[in-house]
């Protein structure tokens, strides 16, 4: 059973031919399928959350999804900095900084999908007098945003 809705599906085709510039890749980082379950090492939403990421991968030529396991494939979560799943990257090779942890449903999918377009667009939708205060950030700095439905 589909996960995004017929209407929704037409809607979003719509809104990525209009949107989407240049291409965007999407890792999705989960457990790989496996008949053993490791104590400790479930995930709950992991099948869900790339069943919904091939969905919306699959309604634009310019998105583009590649998934690797967190537990095997070390080399690559170590590169992206990705500590728990499910875990996307949003972004291309030298620019995949946006990570969102968990299943982006409800509010946190309209999140996700400004955050694609924004990406394909390549232009900051931040106010010129931010960014100029940002160019005096000199060192390195990290920022979480957590989000809960209430």
């Amino acid at each position: 059973m589909p996960i995004i809705s017929d209407n929704d599906r037409d809607s979003l085709k719509r809104e990525f031919r209009k949107d989407l510039k240049n291409d965007v890749t999407i890792r999705l980082f989960t457990q790989g399928s496996s008949l053993l379950s490791v104590p400790g090492r479930e995930c709950q939403y992991c099948p869900q959350t790339q069943q919904l990421m091939e969905e919306l991968t699959a309604l634009s030529p310019k998105l583009h999804l590649e998934i690797y396991d967190f537990y095997s494939q070390a080399e690559e979560r170590e590169k992206y900095g990705v500590e728990r799943i499910p875990a996307i990257v949003l972004g291309n090779e030298g620019n995949a900084r946006l990570k969102f942890y968990g299943i982006p449903m409800g509010y946190e999918f309209a999140t996700i999908l400004e955050d694609i377009k924004t990406l394909s667009r390549g232009v900051s939708p931040l106010t010129m007098d931010t960014r100029k205060k940002l160019r005096k950030v000199n060192s390195p700095v990290h920022i979480q945003v957590f989000v809960t439905p209430s």
